[in-house]
């Protein structure tokens, strides 16, 4: 019993019984259990703050997305309303013309329909969330298209959009916002010229890859490599005579990044100055989310 008594003090196992004595030194202190407790507690505190943050700052960025395609939108309205008032007018004037009555009509549909679809694609962008976790990538990208409210062909840029129809596990409001951001760029990147937008995606195993590229004059080499970092924007670098005070905040592509990668997928980008720039998305497909459902026998 002594021997045991002192292997006991000095950590040692009793070979004897085949069982290791415990040591009382290694054993943790309740008081440092406490601790351990609530730094873990803090640490979720923390990390559940951080996601409302992220989260906040991707609404944000939504409806900063919306501020700047406003002007786009209100100039397109007037363009639809300038038609609608002026044979609205005229057939007041000729009550006795049927056939400008019904022109007037017309215009005032047509123009009508065209106005409440750009409405619905802003009020579905600027909602706060939404419950879908797939999304339809044809469909996603005419939305994002719908909601500049403008055809791009009246600002000299020819779209291309090559697409397969299949769905991707990324909610279409998430999806809708990175297209919407890339688009945007590559507008404003051939603001002045004009030029091409090309979409373009293929199948490939598990996952979709898209292409988004212009034929604008390009990133500059000092950014590329840094573009998906936050507060890196291409615009500070670019000399803007007519519009000197435009910056953008640099957190765009890297929101877009993070939505991409929070759906398993990568963003990556492709540019030569002068020559343009690619973005290149790989998006998992939907299909792969859950497993098919097995048949029964019989």
């Amino acid at each position: 019993m002594r021997i045991a008594t002192v292997k006991t003090r000095v950590g040692l196992s009793d070979t004897t019984l085949g069982e290791p004595m415990p040591n009382p030194s290694t054993q943790p202190h309740p008081d440092q259990l406490a601790k351990v407790e609530q730094l873990l507690e803090h640490f979720e505190q923390l990390e559940a703050q951080l996601q409302q943050v992220r989260d906040g700052l991707t609404h944000s960025h939504r409806l900063a997305t919306l501020g700047t395609i406003a002007s786009i939108i209100a100039h397109e309205y007037n363009n639809i309303l300038t038609p609608i008032l002026s044979y609205g007018q005229l057939a007041l004037g000729n009550p006795d013309d049927q056939k400008m009555m019904r022109t007037a009509v017309e215009k005032a549909v047509s123009g009508s329909e065209r106005a409440a679809k750009i409405s619905s694609s802003l009020l579905g962008f600027a909602r706060e969330a939404d419950q879908e976790h797939a999304a339809g990538l044809r469909t996603t990208i005419n939305d994002a298209l719908a909601c500049l409210g403008r055809d791009p062909k009246k600002d000299g840029v020819d779209v291309t959009i090559e697409v397969p129809d299949v769905r991707v596990t990324m909610s279409p409001l998430k999806l809708q916002q990175v297209l919407l951001n890339l688009i945007l760029n590559a507008k404003d990147a051939m603001r002045r010229t004009g030029g091409s937008l090309w979409i373009t995606g293929s199948v490939q195993g598990t996952y979709v890859h898209v292409d988004v590229a212009d034929s604008g004059p390009g990133i500059p080499e000092q950014i590329v490599d840094r573009l998906f970092e936050p507060f890196v924007t291409h615009r500070q670098y670019r000399a803007d005579e007519d519009q000197p005070d435009r910056k953008g905040t640099g957190l765009g592509l890297c929101i877009c990044r993070d939505l991409i990668r929070n759906a398993g997928g990568r963003i990556s980008v492709d540019s030569v100055p002068g020559k343009g720039a690619t973005f290149h998305l790989t998006i998992p497909l939907a299909e792969d989310l859950f497993e098919p459902p097995v048949k029964k026998k019989g």
